[in-house]
């Protein structure tokens, strides 16, 4: 009883630091203030521990909230929408390639940690991951912490800080019939999940959801929303559980790690500027929209930078939905395939 006390006051004392700089109008804040606020206070012998299925409940959730929003997608309007479809899987391949090349060939990571900290986006996706193959996460969590905080950053940096502050507590508004739905969603894709589970499918959990989620959407005239509380309950966990694997490491390692995944992002920014210079020129398409929507991350901020710029928002948005959907199943498929064809080896 102790140890449920305690757990549900950690949760409440992120939430209410994460709340605060949200209050203050810092992107993603209810993620980054838990993670500070795990490595401060467990420089003061207090722990945070986490719920056992937190990964699960991020799934659902995540999975959920992206399938929900992919029938919302706005890309019917842009020319040359197949080519540009194709240019922003070069731009995610090639993303992926520099990375796991710097990460596995010059910072010396094994091939798995390399391939999970190489996607470009997806955290919680990621995290699934992890926990799946037992891949130790520090380094992967640390990679795909210090991207997310550079593009939050520049993202910043180019909207500047005159936004409103963000709504902490947002009260769902649910009918009868969308609740039902949503159950009805959450039952299936823990229900196939399980099934999944039992296959050795990684992140199964997220697969189903989203598949369910924009299945059911699809034959409702209704579009569902995913209530705004849990998805932020999610998004407190998720920064606790990063903010674990960032006391694991001593401070000369977190440094070397922050340095070298810190070049990879930067780098990476690089390229993707040069692939939509090129896309721009060859589609005639805003090179401002593109670099927003094909940056390797952060769909929150940079689509918050596309409507403060009055950019096509929804544009932005759905490439970033579209990402999503790829780089949460790729991995998931390829990890399946790899265990499978190392049994029948063995």
């Amino acid at each position: 009883m102790m140890k449920l006390l305690k757990m549900i006051g950690g949760i409440a004392i992120c939430s209410l630091i994460g709340g605060g700089l949200t209050y203050l109008g810092i992107p993603l804040a209810l993620m980054f203030g838990p993670i500070i606020a795990v490595i401060i206070f467990h420089r003061f012998g207090v722990s945070f521990a986490v719920p056992k299925h937190t990964i699960t409940f991020v799934q659902v959730t995540l999975g959920t909230s992206v399938g929900l929003m992919f029938n919302q997608v706005s890309l019917n309007e842009a020319d040359n929408l197949f080519l540009l479809l194709l240019m922003l899987v070069v731009c995610l391949a090639v993303q992926f390639s520099f990375s796991f090349f710097w990460f596995y060939r010059k910072v010396g990571w094994t091939k798995q940690e390399a391939m999970l900290g190489s996607v470009p986006g997806a955290m919680a996706a990621i995290l699934a991951l992890t926990d799946h193959t037992h891949t130790p996460p520090q380094k992967i969590v640390i990679s795909h912490t210090i991207r997310l905080i550079i593009l939050i950053l520049l993202a910043g940096i180019v909207v500047g800080s005159d936004g409103d502050p963000q709504p902490i507590i947002e009260l769902p508004v649910l009918t009868l019939t969308s609740t039902l739905w949503l159950l009805v969603i959450i039952a299936v894709g823990l229900g196939a999940g399980l099934i999944l589970l039992r296959l050795r499918v990684p992140a199964p959990f997220m697969l189903t959801s989203l598949a369910t989620a924009t299945l059911i959407q699809s034959f409702l005239d209704t579009p569902l929303s995913f209530p705004l509380m849990l998805t932020e309950l999610s998004m407190v966990l998720i920064g606790m559980n990063i903010g674990n694997h960032f006391i694991v490491f001593p401070l000369s390692s977190l440094i070397k790690n922050i340095y070298s995944s810190a070049q990879v992002v930067i780098i990476n920014i690089a390229l993707t500027f040069l692939i939509t210079v090129f896309a721009s020129w060859v589609t005639g398409y805003d090179i401002s929209v593109l670099l927003l929507a094909w940056a390797p991350g952060s769909m929150e901020a940079m689509t918050f930078a596309a409507i403060t710029m009055n950019l096509d928002a929804g544009f932005v948005m759905s490439n970033h939905i579209i990402r999503m959907v790829i780089i949460q199943s790729i991995p998931s498929i390829a990890l399946f395939w790899q265990e499978k064809k190392a049994k029948r080896q063995g």
